[in-house]
């Protein structure tokens, strides 16, 4: 099965890209701005994986595809019978008053504007298609662009006294940990699978923004020479948080429908701490 990818450049789209060509698997990259001239004969035995929406949103940038847009591409691809897997984030529930353990059956209750949009289109999804999926994520991380960890890896380099809120809890999520997953999901579909609807998956291990620059930290300072910065951390209500803010999702449902286990978010921060320590000392 072909997939259609839609997505600007970002290092989320670059893992993805790296997965399917890992796995073999046969893909095309599609521009927001290209999916007008989408047909169904192009769509036809293929997957649309639409990741720029969230891509944008987790950015915060605005929607990369109209209303008009998107209404056209799931026309498209239910005359077509082609699956669309829709990238979305734990934000459908950030105007609940429990910000963690989110199942997939929990009501979506956005209290954010990007909340509120993720879930309008989730919506779509639901009235319009039998076979779509919806993956909902953490806050994505990555050592590529601006993000809120290459953000606080200029902070612990800069030196000096970091404010971090120690209370809010998510559970960020490197770019290639969630790349590996969709790459699964849309093998196991590939293959017949018939698990539709909303799904979850962020990295395993709730954490603050002090706890996580803690580690961070830790495996930062074995390549550089962060005492001479006299860097330090301090725990504050009012500090830095990990954006976006993103509600904890379980996710148990991904593992009995898909057989795909969480792995820890800690696990993934030492290769890109040695990509901006090493950059950093040229």
């Amino acid at each position: 099965m072909n997939v259609f990818l839609i997505a600007a450049p970002s290092a989320l789209q670059q893992a993805l890209c790296h997965w399917f060509e890992m796995r073999g698997r046969a893909f095309q990259q599609v521009l927001p701005a290209a999916v007008p001239e989408l047909g169904q004969s192009d769509l036809a035995g293929s997957i649309v994986v639409e990741i720029a929406t969230l891509d944008a949103f987790q950015r915060g940038q605005e929607l990369a595809l109209s209303g008009d847009d998107r209404h056209g591409l799931l026309d498209q691809a239910r005359l077509a019978g082609a699956p669309v897997l829709f990238l979305s984030d734990g934000r459908v529930f950030d105007g609940d008053y429990a910000p963690i353990n989110h199942r997939e059956a929990d009501k979506v209750q956005p209290g954010s504007i990007p909340g509120a949009r993720l879930a309008a289109v989730e919506h779509l999804l639901e009235r319009q298609l039998e076979q779509y999926l919806v993956l909902r994520t953490g806050p994505l991380f990555s050592e590529v662009g601006d993000n809120f960890f290459t953000g606080l890896f200029a902070d612990l380099v800069r030196g000096g006294e970091i404010a971090l809120n120690s209370g809010l809890k998510t559970c960020p999520t490197h770019v290639a940990d969630l790349a590996r997953v969709v790459s699964a999901v849309v093998d196991q579909i590939s293959c017949g699978a018939q698990n539709w609807g909303s799904y979850h998956y962020n990295s395993s291990g709730q954490t603050s923004a002090y706890e996580f620059t803690e580690v961070m930290l830790a495996f930062a300072s074995q390549q550089l020479d962060l005492e001479k910065r006299k860097t330090s951390l301090r725990s504050a209500e009012a500090g830095q948080r990990i954006e976006p803010a993103v509600p904890v999702l379980r996710c148990e449902k991904i593992l009995h429908d898909f057989g795909i286990k969480q792995l820890p978010w800690r696990s993934y921060l030492p290769q890109p701490i040695k990509v901006l320590c090493e950059a950093k000392q040229k």
